[in-house]
């Protein structure tokens, strides 16, 4: 009875969706690029991925587009998805052909398909190449168009968790790390005040569920994040106070923020050098706090900053055995580690631009306020230890003919070293080779690094990559790569040297502008210790392979559908195969009438067997993101929904259950549901003034 409700409520939509034919103001909206993003950043929904910054961008270009005929490449970077190749085609043909005339232009510029061209719409305008860029900056200018933006934040589990549960002594309970300090809500707090491109300030606070907000432990929000940041004044490229992040080079010596990785975006493989940076995230570890500046001369950048904040850490004496960066305080053993190592970082970067170049160089000087002592174990015996960290790395780009070669190589002061080189090359327009060579050394364990790699840090690991992208006809598009690589060391849960490989390959297929179809075939093969009744030392090959078929429609401009049916396998146990499932029906509509659109899915899985598990991209409210694991056998629906109350007034809903057929309580620890389901309910209010 309750599946034939739920068929019945999405027919029904279906219907009343189908019959609204009207067009949009714009081709596609923020949240449907965003999505494509996402799944094209995150082929196997692994990857914890935090896009903030990149919503930020998109929501302001989104209400200020760009002049396509007034850009530079610097503005263009900003839109994410476009690799660094294709802005280099797109400025080369606005400089042959003087200017655009039409859209339908961006059909002409090399490496433009219609899959790109789709997400770059609604982030773009033709006009004047005349048009001046900026005037003299005034205070009541400034009062005048600046916008203000305010978002309060709520969220909880309508399931009581065993955290919550109340016993004979809370405060014993508590003491003991039985039951959580906090209530079950999750609280936050985000203002921003932006003019143009040049001023951007912002407050963010926030409260996991879970945390305390007022009591014997703690008062006031769990967690506070400041930031200013200046931008394009004369010689002052940028300038950012309190909370920011500083992204160099190719990752091997300082880069926290989104690195695009193996994805089927694979001309996008490599991390964007987008220098300092404000962080309006919520991420309570990977950012910077303090000041930095780079000023620009002729050709040259020079780059600045400095950062002195505290972590958080297991810690006894003068020691601790690492960083805790989950950003969670809900029990006493939490709040103990809350804030108890200082980070210290000075940094530099300098950059140089050639006709045909860039070169720079990257420097950063770290101290903690205790020693890093992790338990020694076989696998980490490389690991970094101690309180003072020094690295530098010399990053280059250049062209030549139809060659872009790139690469950057690192070192620190303790030793080890780290190589990260490659080329990509379109021979003819319609195909697009990316290849990429890494070695990192055993020894090379940077704090603040972050590049491209199989494995969770940069250091022990060498590999081969290499992605094609090609056009073989009219509105399909293939894409594929495959990557090999080894660990010459120990690795967690893997007791000798070890390899593996993993390969993707995508065909994308655009019917019309009704009907979109997507294949992706993926398979990957590692080694991990062997297991069974008794934890062993010999290692064995475990694979998974996983195939995904997508189908969009749009009966109208107004409502999209999308189906999706997922399958792997995977060896397990005793190199058992295993077998996993996932089929989807979604519906994305808006209406002509009512400020109303909204997102509603409704899927079954099977993946009995962790190995198979699945993961799903969700739309979800403003600053949100959702990609949910779905394992054992079950079903899960979601409801999302956007309402445009008054003008300047905005408002996000989103409902959320998973229903399980193979268990009678969900989550464990404190975290346990008793009962088989668990419902979440976000919501979100923006004022904008």
């Amino acid at each position: 009875m309750k599946m034939r409700r739920v068929l019945f409520v999405m027919f029904f939509v279906h219907v009343l969706c189908c019959g609204i034919v009207l067009a949009q103001d714009k081709p596609e909206n923020t949240a449907a690029v965003i999505e494509r993003i996402y799944e094209q950043m995150t082929s196997d929904g692994e990857t914890d991925v935090d896009l903030t910054t990149l919503e930020d961008d998109l929501n302001y270009f989104a209400r200020n587009p760009i002049n396509i005929n007034n850009t530079n490449k610097e503005e263009l970077g900003r839109l994410q998805f476009l690799s660094d190749k294709q802005i280099e085609n797109l400025l080369y043909y606005l400089y042959r052909q003087k200017r655009m005339q039409t859209i339908y232009e961006l059909q002409l510029v090399d490496g433009f398909d219609m899959f790109l061209i789709r997400n770059l719409l609604p982030f773009i305008y033709l006009g004047d190449m005349g048009e001046k860029r900026g005037k003299r900056l005034s205070f009541s200018k400034l009062m005048k168009e600046g916008k203000s933006e305010l978002c309060l934040r709520s969220e909880r589990t309508l399931e009581k968790k065993s955290g919550y549960e109340n016993t004979e002594d809370n405060a014993e309970a508590e003491a003991a790390g039985k039951r959580y300090l906090g209530g079950s809500e999750y609280l936050s707090l985000k203002y921003s005040f932006r003019y143009k491109d040049k001023i951007d300030v912002g407050l963010i606070a926030e409260t996991d569920a879970g945390e305390q907000f007022w009591g014997n432990y703690h008062k006031g929000f769990d967690f506070y994040s400041g930031y200013l940041q200046l931008a394009n004044f004369g010689k002052l490229k940028a300038l950012v106070l309190g909370n920011f992040r500083a992204n160099f080079g190719m990752g091997l010596v300082i880069h926290p923020e989104l690195n695009f990785g193996k994805s089927t975006d694979i001309m996008n493989v490599l991390p964007r050098n987008t220098g300092l940076r404000k962080s309006s995230s919520v991420d309570e570890y990977n950012f910077l706090r303090g000041t930095g500046v780079t000023l620009r001369f002729g050709k040259a950048e020079v780059s600045g900053f400095y950062s002195y904040r505290f972590i958080d850490g297991d810690s006894t004496g003068n020691t601790f055995s690492s960083f805790k960066t989950d950003g969670l305080h809900r029990t006493l053993s939490d709040l103990n580690s809350k804030n108890t190592i200082s980070m210290q970082v000075f940094g530099g970067n300098v950059n140089y631009r050639f006709s045909n170049a860039n070169l720079g160089i990257t420097v950063t000087d770290t101290r903690l306020g205790r020693d890093l002592e992790p338990e020694l174990k076989p696998y980490n015996v490389f690991y970094f230890r101690g309180n003072h960290q020094l690295a530098a790395g010399v990053n280059y780009r250049f062209k030549w003919n139809k060659f872009t070669f790139f690469g950057e190589e690192a070192t620190q002061s303790v030793g080890g070293y780290a190589l990260l080189n490659g080329f990509t090359v379109s021979p003819v327009s319609t195909v697009s080779l990316v290849a990429l060579y890494r070695l990192y050394s055993k020894r090379y364990d940077v704090l603040l690094s972050n590049a491209f790699a199989e494995g969770s840090k940069v250091n022990n690991e060498e590999g081969f990559y290499l992605g094609l992208e090609v056009h073989p006809v009219k509105r399909w598009k293939i894409t594929g790569y495959m990557d090999v690589y080894s660990f010459p060391w120990l690795r967690y849960l893997v007791s000798r040297p070890s390899n593996g490989y993993d390969a993707m390959l995508e065909a994308d297929f655009m019917l019309n502008k009704k009907v979109e179809m997507l294949w992706r075939l993926r398979y990957e093969q590692k080694e991990k210790n062997q297991t069974g009744p008794e934890t062993t030392d010999f290692t064995d090959d475990y694979a998974k392979a996983s195939l995904r078929y997508k189908l969009v429609f749009s009966p109208n401009e107004r409502c999209v559908l999308k189906s999706t049916i997922e399958t792997n396998s995977a060896s397990g146990r005793d190199h058992e195969l295993a077998f996993g499932f996932l089929f989807s029906q979604e519906m994305s509509c808006s209406f002509r009438r009512l400020p109303l659109s909204f997102d509603v899915r409704y899927e079954l899985f099977d993946a009995v067997n962790y190995e198979n598990r699945i993961y799903s991209y969700e739309r979800d409210i403003l600053y949100a993101y959702s990609v949910p694991m779905l394992y054992g056998r079950g079903s899960r629906w979601y409801l999302n929904c956007r309402w445009q109350a008054l003008k300047n007034v905005s408002l996000w809903l989103k409902v959320a259950e998973t229903l399980y057929a193979d268990r009678s309580e969900v989550g464990d620890g404190l975290e346990k549901i008793e009962g088989n389901h668990k419902t979440d309910v976000r919501a979100l209010v923006r004022f904008r003034f």
